[in-house]
């Protein structure tokens, strides 16, 4: 009977050992890659992304759309639930993912219409500057294609997927600051 438990206690040690080491994987692969290279669709030309000694990105790029893509990938990467947190606030969706103490705060934040006038923002900006919007929405994009099932803890712990970033909702979050 003492052999049973000790095998008991061995092959539960080994299943915590187990889960606590896919644990520090998982949180592990969903840190920003520091370096290496990195293919995003909708490059123009090669970005060139140097980090410094505080991991502060510099990015060179030969166009501005390019610049755009590049620091939309990159707040994607460093951001992303930061981003979609901002973005369920502006939309006054923070329910669905916080539960019912989050409801006073969407109904306020519905009421000031910030997706509406991020909309009616958008029908007015010039063509270029709208193209810029998509091309920094592409570059979030792009991060959370990236991550894949593998996302930042955050989403894990609230069982929360992203929504694909759109122009419309860089223009929320300005009005929402």
């Amino acid at each position: 009977m003492r052999r049973r438990l000790v095998w008991i206690a061995l092959a539960l040690l080994a299943l915590l050992a187990l889960a606590g080491g896919g644990a520090v994987l998982a949180l592990t692969l969903s840190l920003p890659r520091y370096a290496g290279t990195v293919a995003v669709a909708g490059l123009a030309q090669p970005v060139r992304i140097l980090r410094d000694a505080q991991a502060i990105p510099h990015v060179t790029a030969a166009s501005e759309a390019d610049a755009y893509l590049a620091m939309g990938y990159l707040h994607g990467q460093d951001r992303l639930w930061q981003m979609e947190f901002d973005r369920l606030l502006g939309e006054g969706r923070l329910a669905e993912v916080l539960g019912e103490a989050a409801v006073p705060i969407d109904r306020f934040l519905r009421t000031l219409g910030l997706t509406s006038h991020a909309e009616t923002a958008l029908r007015g900006l010039a063509p270029e500057t709208v193209s810029l919007l998509e091309a920094y929405s592409a570059g979030v994009n792009a991060a959370i294609a990236q991550f894949g099932s593998i996302l930042p803890p955050e989403f894990l712990i609230l069982r929360h997927q992203p929504e694909p970033w759109r122009p419309v909702d860089t223009l929320r979050f300005q009005k929402l600051m």
